[in-house]
């Protein structure tokens, strides 16, 4: 189908406006025969056809691709999978995405008297706790957060009768592809697998809850960071090599053995295999090496090579930490770490990494889940809450709130919210420090009564008491 007629299918079959789902045929059946066959809607036979138009163009480049791969990915070809098995690498995507999944996620309703949880909201129980039968909202964040932290992240949105989004089913990163059109369009081709079979899904950007890392065309996640970095990643899984190596034969580099006489070719092969077998590896370490007369062993030192062993490896996980904005603390590397810069590390952490994925998360969320009144409006909106993160130690916290209390900027109730404890019946009116007066309902200090005058009080309180009163 050309561009210009699947441009003027695609005006025919858009979404009403006001609604979040699809509104297209879906596939229908019809039993022929004794046989059940499945009819493809119209606007599935039309994406199909674009598809694999789209397909065809990019086979086009793939001996280029290969060539490229070949001469700039090091020692092989890098992918998400591989540069996980790097320790610091799993670290850093690990601490990333278990910190956002474990924050609390809700849509929210603004009302006269602020924000509050939507939770009667259709897509809160989906949101907050399962988008999908059998999925955990902790889990399937998680999961996505991993897959955004290498470029993609996506998520199928099925939706209800109603164009209200039923469920979110996360897409694995290489069971799927994107493609644009000439039309401006993009298109999703999941393939996804159900048990031995695998099964195509042609989907439009609608119907796709998809994470962007850094991009170069605005559609795809541009810069995968496994293949961008391959060059790093692959220097790390070869010191790691080298490592296991370098253990596995005693932390050695080995020797020299010199002996007076001449060998033959096969006498030397024979005797490397026999120093090998009896002496080499972790469980021959401490054995005794017995050599024939006039044999001599002379041991190479490798404190240089252990050394320089051991920076490389230091220097590929601080590596990892800068491509993930992750600081070194937080995947056990302490060197350069201290009790009072660890606190602004964390902090830096949370807002230069954690709330940037966190707001991306956010708008997506709002632009694909939400109908579009809910949008226009700004009565339903969806917030990570990352204070949790931000309140530092006790210490640092009962100062801050001691001073907001103090300044009247908040109340015993605001300060309890935040530490999610319940409410008190006194707790909404803010009150001043010792040694001022109280504050009025209105939020105005209250300006003290004039005392009486101490001969009118002493005469009063003693003529309560009976007691005579001077001068009488």
């Amino acid at each position: 189908m050309s561009g210009f007629l699947f441009e003027n299918y695609l005006k025919q079959c858009s979404p009403v406006p006001g609604a979040c789902g699809p509104i297209f045929g879906v596939n229908t059946h019809m039993r022929v025969f004794g046989f059940d066959i499945q009819l493809k809607s119209s606007r599935e036979i039309a994406l199909e056809n674009e598809v694999r138009s789209l397909q065809n163009q990019q086979a086009a480049y793939a001996p280029w691709g290969a060539e490229y791969n070949a001469m700039f990915t090091g020692s092989g070809t890098v992918t998400r999978k591989k540069a996980l098995t790097v320790p610091s690498i799993y670290a850093a995507v690990d601490v990333v995405s278990k910190t956002l999944a474990s924050l609390p996620f809700e849509p929210f309703r603004r009302t006269p008297n602020g924000a509050e949880p939507a939770t009667t909201h259709p897509l809160y129980v989906m949101e907050t706790l399962e988008p999908s039968p059998l999925v955990t909202a902790f889990n399937f964040r998680r999961d996505m957060f991993a897959d955004a932290c290498f470029g993609n992240a996506c998520a199928k949105i099925t939706f209800k009768g109603n164009g209200r989004a039923a469920s979110l089913e996360r897409m694995p990163p290489d069971d799927y592809w994107i493609y644009p059109s000439e039309n401006g369009k993009v298109y999703y081709v999941w393939h996804r697998r159900v048990g031995a079979y695998v099964q195509e899904e042609i989907l439009f950007p609608y119907e796709v809850l998809h994470l962007r890392g850094m991009t170069l065309d605005g559609w795809d996640g541009g810069l995968d960071v496994a293949s961008n970095f391959s060059a790093s990643i692959n220097m790390s899984i070869d010191a790691t090599n080298y490592g296991g190596n370098f253990y596995h034969n005693n932390a050695a580099v080995g020797g020299v053995v010199e002996y007076p006489g001449g060998l033959s070719p096969l006498q030397r092969q024979q005797l490397e295999d026999k120093i090998n077998a009896k002496h080499a590896g972790i469980r021959n370490v401490g054995s005794t090496m017995v050599l024939d007369a006039g044999m001599k062993f002379q041991p190479v030192k490798n404190n240089p090579q252990e050394a320089a062993l051991n920076e490389t490896r230091t220097f590929q996980a601080y590596e990892s930490c800068r491509i993930f904005g992750v600081p070194a603390h937080m995947i056990n590397i302490l060197d350069r770490s201290t009790f009072n810069n660890i606190e602004m590390m964390d902090n830096g952490f949370v807002k230069y990494c954690l709330a940037p994925w966190a707001q991306n998360f956010e708008q997506e969320c709002d632009v694909k889940l939400l109908t579009n009144d809910e949008k226009q409006s700004g009565s339903i909106f969806h917030r990570f809450d990352l204070s949790g993160l931000m309140r530092g130690d006790m210490k640092s916290q009962g100062e801050f709130y001691e001073k907001m209390l103090k300044n009247l900027a908040f109340t015993v109730n605001d300060v309890r919210k935040v530490l999610n404890m319940n409410a008190v019946p006194w707790g909404d009116t803010p009150f001043a420090p010792s040694g001022m007066t109280n504050v009025g309902e209105d939020g105005t200090i209250q300006t003290p009564q004039a005392p009486e005058t101490p001969g009118n009080t002493s005469t009063d309180t003693n003529a309560q008491n009976g007691t005579p009163q001077a001068g009488n």
